[in-house]
This record gives structure tokens, C-alpha cells and sequence, in this order.
């Protein structure tokens, strides 16, 4: 096993067959209805553009909060778009149908926040070289600025439910914020990659003994970036009492069914 075995890591390596599997090209982002564009600013000064997307039913008081983070290479607009990886248009429609008002931003060096010549895949080949400094920066990164994002969700509001979810490099940064945030409530990681304890500030591992939150992880068993055995090393590590893990018989990519378990779930979680 390599430094890093992450998924996030490597889905843009030649050498590593599930990457064809894992980021085709993105979809065009359809226009979305009830959606309201923010910024808010990241702890090192900069603008994290958001964009806001309200429920489809009315709340009773404060609306719950879903912040959702995307997968390494991609942007906020795959949780637009109905299509592979991510299959997230319909997530987040899930969401919004289960009354969530839901927030998503570009993770650093991502979407609308990409910087020439500064490329997540060139972090990524660095890390495979030894080098890991500038990957752990821009997850470390990320993780502050969803904690941004959130707290801009919250201010102001005590919302029933706070939810945190992501895909793949997502669920790393969800995983790894809601371990120190107790205003979380609710937890949903697809496919989160494995790191070697090694890299300590971003290695999900070592964070999920502080997992108290309602927690949904989806894993495949097929998934070149985490093995069955991580990822229930991962799940046993949590002492949530209130965490449901199920696997799926695919690769890193998950299928669209995993959408099922994710409406399951929403509609028994209080």
C-alpha cells in the first residue's frame, strides 16, 4: 500500500484502472429552481462563492441544514446534475424534498475556485512522489471552509437537524469536520477514501472515534481506493449509536440505487 491509498487522490491516475469508473467528464449544470447565490469569506481571506438552494416544503420554524461537499477534480455543480459520479442532482433533490435547505460551495483549488498552474491532480502526483505537504493543505483547507459554510448556515438559526455529506474526497472533509463539530447532527459519507494514519490532520481514521452524530456510510466492495476492511475498521471505530453502514456490490463509483438508502434513511431519522 502506497503513503496515501485514497480515492480522492488518485481519480485522475492513469495508472489506476477505477479512474475511467470514477470522474467522467462533468454535466452541464441545469438551471435550478429556488436557488440563491452567497459568498462568504474562507479564514484565509478568500471568497467561497455558495449557492443556496431552499426546500421544496415549507418548515415550521428553522428549516434543517444540509452542506454538502463534492469529490477531488470536481465542483458544486455535481450535486446539480444527475449523472455519474456522484448521482447527486437527485441527492440533493432528496434533501430538499425532505425539507433540508442545502448550501454547497467549490472545495479549494476547485470549480470556480481552480487556480492556474495550482491543479488538484498536480497536489495529487506530488503525494505520490512523497510530497504530501501541499495535498494535506488543500483538504485541511477545505475542512475549514466548510466549517465557514456552515456556520454562515447557522447564524442566526437553531435548525432541528444539521446534516453534513460528501462523496468520496467529500465524505473525508464531512467525516473529519463533524468529528469536531457538535452542532452536526447528522452524517453522510459515500464511498470515503482510506489515508494512512500518517497523514494525522486528514486521515478519517483517526477522527471517527469522535463520530457521535446519526451517521449513514455507503461503501463498495469493489472500491480500488478502500477495502472492505477499512472501511469497516472506519464504521466500528465510530461510538455513534445511531450509524447504519451498507455496501454496495460496485466500485468507487456508486450505482444510482445508492439513492434508495439514502431516502431510507432520511425518512427514519428524526
Amino acid at each position: 500500500m502506497k503513503h496515501l491509498l485514497l480515492s480522492a487522490l488518485v481519480l485522475l491516475t492513469p495508472r489506476l484502472s477505477p479512474a475511467s469508473e470514477a470522474a467522467p467528464a462533468p454535466a452541464p449544470a441545469p438551471t435550478v429552481t429556488g436557488a440563491v447565490t452567497r459568498e462568504v469569506r474562507a479564514t484565509n481571506g478568500e471568497r467561497i462563492p455558495l449557492l443556496v438552494l431552499e426546500p421544496h416544503r415549507p418548515a415550521k420554524g428553522p428549516a434543517p441544514v444540509a452542506v454538502l461537499v463534492h469529490g477531488l477534480t470536481r465542483s458544486k455543480e455535481d450535486w446539480l446534475v444527475d449523472a455519474k459520479p456522484t448521482f447527486g442532482g437527485a441527492f440533493t433533490e432528496a434533501l430538499r424534498g425532505a425539507g433540508y435547505r442545502v448550501y454547497l460551495f467549490d472545495a479549494r483549488l476547485h470549480g470556480a475556485r481552480a487556480v492556474e498552474g495550482d491543479k488538484p491532480s498536480a497536489r495529487v502526483k506530488r503525494s505520490h512522489e512523497g510530497d504530501s505537504g501541499p495535498y494535506r493543505s488543500m483538504v485541511a483547507g477545505t475542512i475549514e471552509d466548510a466549517h465557514a459554510v456552515l456556520a454562515h448556515a447557522l447564524e442566526g438559526a437553531r435548525p432541528p437537524r444539521v446534516l453534513l455529506g460528501g462523496y468520496s474526497m467529500g465524505a473525508q472533509v464531512a467525516l473529519l469536520l463533524a468529528a469536531r463539530e457538535p452542532r452536526v447532527t447528522h452524517l453522510v459519507t459515500m464511498v470515503p477514501p482510506y489515508v494512512d494514519p500518517t497523514l494525522t490532520e486528514v486521515a478519517p481514521v483517526l477522527a471517527a472515534g469522535r463520530i457521535q452524530q446519526r451517521w449513514l456510510i455507503l461503501t463498495a466492495r469493489r472500491d480500488g481506493f478502500a477495502t472492505p476492511e477499512q472501511n469497516e475498521a472506519l464504521f466500528t471505530a465510530a461510538p455513534s449509536r445511531h450509524k447504519v453502514h451498507h455496501t454496495f456490490d460496485s466500485g468507487h463509483a456508486l450505482p444510482r440505487d445508492y439513492l434508495s438508502e439514502v431516502q431510507r434513511w432520511l425518512a427514519a431519522e428524526p
